[in-house]
């Protein structure tokens, strides 16, 4: 976005608009979460939704498919994706251990959140925001 001024600008206001929203003290976290937890792993884990141990890891997957049909293009698209996996996402940090024994169970979960970080990729950077 920042080789071009005016969708520069854009993202900012659209980002503006979602900071003012009073639930953005329980967006950022959830995403920002998914985030810390996969970025400094080195390789990108796939999927394999037949791995799946828990519930969670099932429905934030279905969350995904129904929410993430493609890369969004704009801040707007991207936090428009991630307010709808918010509660699915909060729910999978709070009974699923991300970092199991089992390192093929551990993968594909890393894999599932890799997803969900990778969706800002190309439009913004949330870490320098306060809260993250």
């Amino acid at each position: 976005q920042s080789a071009n001024p005016a969708a520069a600008a854009r993202a900012v206001k659209q980002l503006s608009a979602w900071v003012s929203r009073e639930d953005w003290q329980s967006i950022l976290p959830g995403y920002a979460r998914c985030v810390r937890i996969t970025r400094d792993q080195k390789e990108s884990f796939k999927v394999d939704e037949k791995a799946f141990v828990e519930a969670e890891e099932k429905a934030l997957f279905k969350a995904i498919q129904d929410n993430a049909k493609s890369q969004p293009a704009t801040v707007d698209e991207f936090l428009n994706i991630v307010v709808k996996l918010i509660p699915s996402i909060n729910t999978f940090f709070d009974k699923v251990l991300v970092m199991a024994e089992d390192k093929k169970v551990k993968e594909n979960r890393l894999g599932l959140l890799q997803r969900i970080a990778n969706l800002s990729n190309g439009i913004v950077d949330l870490s320098p925001l306060e809260g993250f």
